[in-house]
């Protein structure tokens, strides 16, 4: 950070000087205006390695947290850089689009920068029971099917939940063939007769939690309110109830987790084809500067 303000400080003074000793104002194709157009060009080439870092993680080549912080670093000193290359002028067609080009990828960058330095935060505090995004739709079926378990000991075979039974007739068969590398814990059979009261449970379930935990994880529902049904129903359906309503919950905080990780994300699909645009036109750009 120092070295970046210091460059930039005497780049400033620098710039200040030739533009006061030139008769005709700053010129991208003056020796000081190529200059700077150089020394901008090299920063946001060195900066830009680090996408090269990132597909060869194998390799020795420093530190993640070090790359990371020359590509911030050199990334923002290249903005002033370019800024007294181009004099603050916009120029013809090919240069507008490149210095439109460069906002949009330096400003990407700063909003990425900030995300990354609040949201991991306040996925831990909204998201306590936080899981790989890789195993989310696992994590979701597993939700689905602990809840009908627990309904299901009640109420008995719930016909409407195919795929809760489907899911749980997987899970018996890999412990089957597989019980040393699969959870020990046997599932709770279907009750054989529905229990008193039963009605009750079946129609939440089906009217307001299974349809909870199928639903579209774009939408952002909150979980059903199981307290009246607590209030109605037997005092031995308190841990059901307790269950259910966790399960929910965590239900919940999957999809808070995964629209929280689009944003940190998500910028890049803005952030890292449109630099990639913007090397090509760059290169475009001297190609077409040193033959004219």
């Amino acid at each position: 950070m120092i070295a970046t303000v210091a460059a930039t400080l005497a780049s400033a003074v620098a710039y200040r000087a030739y533009v006061a000793a030139s008769p005709y104002g700053p010129s991208g194709g003056s020796w000081p205006g190529l200059a700077f157009g150089i020394a901008g060009t090299a920063a946001m080439v060195l900066a830009g390695l680090l996408a090269a870092r990132k597909r060869v993680r194998t390799w020795r080549l420093g530190a993640a947290r070090a790359w990371m912080q020359m590509h911030i670093w050199l990334g923002l000193l290249a903005v002033p850089l370019i800024l007294f290359h181009a004099g603050f002028r916009l120029g013809g067609a090919l240069t507008t689009t490149l210095m439109v080009l460069f906002a949009i990828v330096t400003l990407s960058g700063i909003f990425g920068l900030v995300l990354q330095q609040f949201l991991p935060a306040t996925m831990t505090a909204r998201v306590p029971l936080e899981t790989l995004i890789s195993q989310m739709d696992h994590v979701r079926d597993g939700l689905a099917a602990d809840a009908y378990e627990l309904v299901a000991s009640v109420v008995g075979v719930i016909a409407e939940a195919s795929e809760e039974q489907a899911s749980l007739a997987a899970e018996d068969e890999i412990l089957k063939t597989r019980p040393g590398n699969w959870k020990q814990v046997a599932r709770k059979p279907a009750a054989a007769q529905p229990g008193p009261d039963a009605a009750l449970l079946k129609d939440m379930y089906l009217r307001e939690i299974r349809p909870y935990l199928r639903r579209d994880r774009r939408l952002r529902t909150p979980p059903p309110d199981l307290r009246a049904l607590a209030g109605r129903a037997p005092e031995d359906w308190r841990p059901k109830l307790e269950r259910l309503a966790a399960i929910c919950d965590e239900s919940y905080q999957l999809a808070v987790q995964e629209r929280l990780h689009g944003w940190l994300h998500g910028w890049l699909l803005v952030h890292a084809p449109l630099s990639f645009a913007l090397f090509v036109l760059m290169v475009f750009h001297i190609v077409i500067a040193l033959e004219y």
